[in-house]
């Protein structure tokens, strides 16, 4: 299936990567910038596409933002932020293991 040739600009770009980092779907990110879903959908499949790198840089930016945080709280002592942290940094590393395991990475 071929991809449709949808311009955005880079205040729309902007846009894909504000929404996503607020954790907006794609779908709704079209409705937001009055495309059609299933153009916007081809484009966010393809993992080479800009939609799809400002989508996942946007969500990436905004988990590191609020894990640092979360790291900057527990570095003061605050109990709950320390255990959040650290169960998130054993999520992570449980991941990486199984990634090993399955990829050899």
């Amino acid at each position: 299936m071929e991809l449709l040739d949808i311009k955005f600009s880079e205040e729309e770009y902007t846009a894909i990567h504000d929404l996503a980092g607020c954790n907006y779907s794609p779908e709704r990110i079209a409705v937001y910038l009055e495309v059609d879903k299933k153009d916007f959908l081809r484009l966010w499949y393809d993992k080479e596409s800009q939609v799809r790198k400002n989508y996942e840089r946007g969500k990436l930016i905004a988990e590191f933002n609020i894990n640092n945080k979360q790291k900057e709280l527990a570095e003061k002592g605050n109990i709950t932020a320390a255990q959040i942290f650290l169960k998130e940094a054993e999520k992570n590393e449980v991941n990486n293991i199984r990634n090993q395991c399955l990829f050899g990475i």
